[in-house]
């Protein structure tokens, strides 16, 4: 008997509750609209083109890995043109090359800028210097962009254009340090 009573109790308690519960529920929801009308809040919209206008988003920079692994290579080899990895990842960007070669070819012609036959040109272009090392770099990447534009898209494609006289053992000289630089 007691058990059926403990039964009937929270039954109606429930039951009760329920109507607690649906006699607020239809008029809770019509006094929050009516509140939210008088405080005149921005929507989702508005606040994303405030941000928008006013810059507030946040460029976040991600680290470039080309840029390291140019960077590890050359630093390796106490190369001058370790401190121009960025630029070197900029300009075969901008020039749609292989992000490796310019800093390849360095390598292989003056070790990097260390022995360079003429001012700021660690690649051997053309007979004259350059006025400083982003100079050169985006020359040479420039240059190269035209070997890209004709098909001749690898070391070995370039070889007989670039350095005739020891085509293939320079082409496998290139390839090889790409590989390393991409490796590091």
């Amino acid at each position: 008997m007691i058990k059926g009573r403990i039964a009937l109790a929270i039954v109606s308690g429930i039951i009760f509750f329920g109507f607690l519960v649906m006699a607020f529920e239809d008029r809770l929801p019509v006094q929050l609209a009516q509140a939210n009308q008088d405080l005149n809040l921005p929507t989702i919209e508005e606040k994303v083109e405030e941000s928008v206008k006013n810059e507030s988003i946040s460029k976040v920079e991600v680290p470039d890995e080309r840029v390291s692994k140019i960077k590890k290579y050359l630093s390796k080899r106490n190369a001058p043109l370790a401190k121009y990895a960025k630029e070197l990842v900029h300009y075969a960007d901008k020039y749609k090359i292989d992000y490796r070669l310019v800093a390849a070819i360095s390598v292989i012609e003056s070790g990097g800028g260390i022995n360079t036959f003429r001012k700021y040109n660690a690649w051997g272009w053309g007979k004259s210097g350059f006025d400083n090392w982003v100079d050169g770099i985006e020359t040479v990447s420039k240059g190269l962009a035209k070997y890209y534009a004709r098909g001749l898209t690898t070391p070995k494609l370039i070889s007989t254009s670039y350095c005739p006289p020891s085509a293939n053992d320079w082409a496998r000289k290139v390839q090889y340090v790409m590989n390393q630089i991409a490796a590091q």
